[in-house]
């Protein structure tokens, strides 16, 4: 039976890609959720590290400028190295640098 002029198709069109395809592309966009979480986590635990050590030692606010820098550096540096770094993981083991690599 047609759907008449106006009127929505019967049938459901899929919105995304079918079976182990929409798998795969659903395990990316989950990976990438985590890189986010793993950036605010990171710079969190290591401000509240400051804190903590500039109120022991009482040297505020150094600990609290040094560790909240290495942590959003360091956080900037991993989400860079997993957001940019997803071609080179298909490239496969002979990567330069890679345990076990040839270069």
């Amino acid at each position: 039976m047609q759907a008449a002029v106006g009127q929505l198709p019967l049938e459901r069109i899929p919105a995304t890609f079918p079976g182990d395809d929409r798998k795969r592309v659903e395990a990316k966009y989950l990976r990438f959720a985590g890189v986010g979480v793993q950036y605010a986590l990171t710079i969190l635990v290591l401000t509240l590290a400051g804190i903590w050590l500039d109120n022991k030692f009482e040297t505020s606010p150094l600990f609290l400028v040094v560790l909240l820098l290495l942590g959003f550096v360091g956080a900037t540096w991993v989400l860079v190295r997993e957001v940019l770094g997803e071609d080179k993981k298909a490239d496969g083991p002979g990567d330069r640098g890679a345990p076990g690599g040839t270069g």
